[in-house]
């Protein structure tokens, strides 16, 4: 959650300058780099076909996620957009109990329950001005982004389940960067390469904070239920909107900062409880 918040603040705040497919293919590839010095180290077997597929696959559906995420971001407010996109939440939770098989005590309902009403708090604002259409797009993005990041997590649960789940890791991150570069190379996608070539530093901070947030979010769910694990980590809007009022002075309206409240509780009952 934390991760996650810290990632999505800096994330924005490099959007205005640089290009966004750019910024989500390095900082993603230099996080990475991290993780191929510990799949040497300690997991250096290529898992089974049917292991390999799901991984490579699901590497495409998270790079896929993360570009429309950042696009979202760039074209929207971060104190609105990471909250929407933290509802992906709701469909990994319904999908864990319908494939998974999931159950939950009805303390545990409840506690996600006050997340989720935390979320749609920080998640809605009225916009006096009317709002334009990039806003609106970006919440569409931010949303569809959503319903694929949910579905890809029961996916992830899978591969985080298996024998080899740190190269199946590792994996999904070079499947994301398969997909990430063509789009990156594509024309048109030079013109803020400048601001992206001079912001190496941050870029490499950015990757590796999301990428080991991804990493800490898989271990979560190698361990523990997706119902419960998913939650948890996507309050990280908590984490982004305050940081982007207290930086980029973007204001946070009375309900949001119940929702924060709300969050920052839930998570802590949930953890208590579980």
């Amino acid at each position: 959650m934390l991760g996650f918040g810290v990632a999505d603040f800096i994330a924005k705040a490099m959007l205005t300058k640089t290009n966004v497919i750019r910024t989500a293919l390095i900082s993603q590839g230099i996080g990475s780099l991290l993780y191929l010095v510990v799949v040497l180290a300690y997991d250096r077997v290529l898992p089974g076909l049917a292991l390999l597929s799901l991984a490579l696959f699901s590497g495409l559906i998270s790079g896929a996620v993360l570009c429309a995420y950042y696009v979202a971001l760039s074209l929207g407010k971060a104190s609105l957009v990471a909250p929407i996109f933290s509802c992906l939440t709701v469909v990994a939770v319904v999908l864990s109990f319908l494939i998974l098989g999931e159950a939950l005590t009805l303390l545990q309902l409840s506690a996600i329950a006050l997340v989720f009403l935390g979320i749609m708090l920080v998640a809605f604002e009225r916009n006096d001005a009317g709002g334009d259409s990039s806003h609106k797009l970006s919440l569409i993005i931010a949303l569809a982004a959503a319903l694929f990041g949910g579905a890809n997590l029961i996916l992830q649960k899978w591969i985080a389940e298996s024998g080899h789940y740190l190269m199946a890791f590792f994996l999904t991150r070079i499947s994301s960067a398969a997909l990430m570069t063509p789009l990156a190379l594509a024309p048109g996608q030079e013109t803020r390469s400048a601001g992206t070539s001079r912001s190496w530093s941050k870029l490499g901070v950015l990757g590796l904070i999301d990428v080991s947030a991804f990493f800490a979010w898989y271990i979560g769910l190698r361990v523990g239920l997706v119902s419960i694990v998913t939650p948890i980590a996507t309050s990280s809007p908590a984490v982004t909107v305050i940081l982007a009022h207290l930086f980029l002075r973007e204001r946070i309206r009375y309900h949001q900062q119940i929702g924060i409240i709300a969050i920052i509780s839930g998570i802590v009952f949930l953890a208590a409880i579980s």
